[in-house]
């Protein structure tokens, strides 16, 4: 299975109606016809049978249409059916959602509607159902639920009964995963087209169940009539992507039978402080789980005595009373800095003021691909200017807080909208930005973003963000550029931590659990055994593609 393209809101939009328009002008009905077929297949195959009965509710527009079109497939199938659709029927519908309900009319097919503030009848119909479709609202939502909307979700959400949302539960910001103000609690979503952004991004991902995504017979952008994409100018794809298996698999680094430590690249990581020699520690193992050739760990000097004997080489270097790496250090790291194909700079290396300034200046002789992590992005943050002084690939592999320091916005901004926080960040500092968190992101200054779907939440804990940060740079050192090093460094991360929960659950997870699964991710990933995410596989049975970055 091959990356998915995702598009935002306004993009399937447009490409909607641009099909529409180059087919006929009735060709919405058909798209909204294989959507709720779809939609209404998957709701018996997730109920493992027939429902007994089901209760649909529709709003006014399209996505109500939907919810019509699925309401008669499951009837047609013998199911019983209770149609409400929220206002009168006198209130302004979409042509579509008309059309459908008229059909259903035709069909002798009762509807409520819920035009006042009485909503035991709908009520009384959800306690005698085994299951909901969410119709209400589709995408684009730009401003809270309220009223009669705000109700009935929460009465939804109260029943206890499985919902299949249709296309994004209603309530959700299709494209920054936002609730907005109540959402719908879904088993699963029906998405069509295109998987929202907004299913991917926090806290959407977490109310939106199980998704699939249902081929609606839309061409992707790239595949449509060049008339077309001449009447399309407001059309601007994103290069935006789900992160597959397949594609780390792919991406994965050769390994020549005639191979050295050399062939496979030398890593300098410059970490560690008094007190902190856990995350440079374990940032250099994770470079070497990854596959990276050699290993060398510039530490504070005092600290080396103290430190485990093991494949990872030590280099004592300068360091201030405090026991951090001091700005002397700085011409005594010249020479692994020739040697080194890749650097890694932070894990562990302390707030400390000398040391801030000889990160500053230690940044500006980087020549080589670089990931930058915890107290190297603190000591950016303090001076985000000394990055236009800066020569390189950079990797920057913050967790929110982080950013919000480097971008001098609140941690709360960062998150409402994570996919294009990431995306300023990496335009701003010119590096490829990994953001931390469910369902981390990763954004370039070329405007690719990509979203991964492997991680659990047994991953936050001490130490795991140093394991990343070493995995990336193994796989830099191993000949990836920065954009796929960041990307299947992340996948292979999450998945790992996957594996170490399969087996220990994920409340008792540690960063060590996390490194030691690194090498057999990467094998299943090479023989293809790998099963991919829970997303990844739902989605399984659509053709997707492959960027090019």
């Amino acid at each position: 299975m091959n990356t998915l393209r995702i598009l935002t809101t306004a993009q399937v939009r447009a490409l909607e109606a641009a099909w529409i328009k180059h087919c006929h002008e009735n060709w919405g009905m058909v798209l909204m016809e294989i959507a709720g077929l779809g939609a209404s297949k998957m709701l018996l195959e997730l109920m493992e049978g027939m429902p007994a009965a089901v209760t649909i509710i529709c709003g006014k527009g399209n996505n109500g249409g939907d919810g019509l079109v699925v309401a008669r497939h499951l009837l047609r199938a013998g199911v019983e059916i209770n149609i409400f659709v929220i206002g009168s029927e006198k209130d302004k519908y979409s042509e579509d959602h008309l059309i459908n309900r008229r059909i259903l009319e035709a069909m002798s097919v009762e509807i409520y509607f819920i035009d006042d503030k009485d909503l035991e009848p709908l009520k009384a119909s959800i306690s005698d159902t085994s299951a909901i479709v969410d119709a209400i609202l589709g995408t684009g939502l730009d401003r809270n639920v309220e009223g009669i909307t705000d109700e009935i979700i929460d009465i939804i959400n109260e029943s206890a009964r499985p919902v299949l949302a249709i296309d994004l539960p209603s309530g959700l910001n299709s494209d920054t995963g936002q609730i907005m103000g109540n959402a719908v609690q879904a088993a699963a979503t029906a998405t069509f087209g295109s998987v929202k952004p907004g299913l991917l991004c926090h806290p959407g991902n977490l109310i939106a169940g199980e998704i699939r995504l249902i081929d609606i017979g839309i061409p992707l952008p790239e595949a449509l009539p060049e008339e077309m994409i001449d009447a399309l100018p407001q059309l601007e794809i994103p290069r935006w992507w789900l992160a597959t298996a397949f594609d780390v698999s792919t991406k994965l680094p050769e390994r020549p039978v005639d191979s050295h430590k050399g062939t496979f690249g030398q890593i300098l990581l410059v970490a560690g402080s008094v007190g902190m020699s856990g995350a440079a520690i374990m940032s250099a193992r994770a470079s070497l789980r990854s596959g990276a050739g050699m290993a060398i760990l510039a530490t504070a000097k005092t600290m080396v005595p103290s430190l485990p004997a093991e494949e990872i080489i030590y280099r004592p270097i300068s360091e201030t009373t405090a026991g951090s790496i001091s700005m002397d250090a700085l011409k005594e790291l010249e020479h692994d800095m020739e040697r080194a194909q890749v650097m890694v700079i932070g894990p562990g290396l302390s707030s400390n003021e000398e040391t801030i300034n000889f990160i500053h200046e230690l940044l500006k002789k980087v020549r080589v691909p670089c990931v930058v992590d915890a107290d190297g992005l603190n000591a950016i943050a303090k001076n985000p200017k000394i990055m236009a002084d800066t020569e390189g690939g950079f990797v920057f592999t913050p967790h929110p807080k982080e950013l919000s320091r480097l971008m001098g916005k609140p941690t709360e901004e960062i998150q409402s909208d994570r996919i294009r926080s990431a995306q300023e960040a990496a335009k701003r500092f010119g590096a490829t930005i990994v953001l931390k968190g469910a369902n981390t992101i990763v954004a370039t200054p070329d405007d690719d973003v990509f979203i991964i779907p492997t991680g659990n939440n047994g991953m936050a804990t001490a130490g795991s963000g140093d394991v990343l940060t070493g995995t990336i740079a193994g796989l830099l050192a191993q000949g990836l550029n920065t954009t796929w090093a960041a990307v299947a460094g992340a996948y292979i991360h999450g998945a790992s931590g996957d594996l170490a929960a399969a087996e220990f659950g994920e409340d008792g997870i540690v960063a060590g659990d996390i490194l030691s699964y690194i090498p057999l991710t990467i094998k299943v990933l090479r023989d293809g055994s790998f099963p991919g995410s829970a997303l990844e596989r739902s989605i399984a049975n659509v053709k997707l593609e492959t960027p090019s970055a």
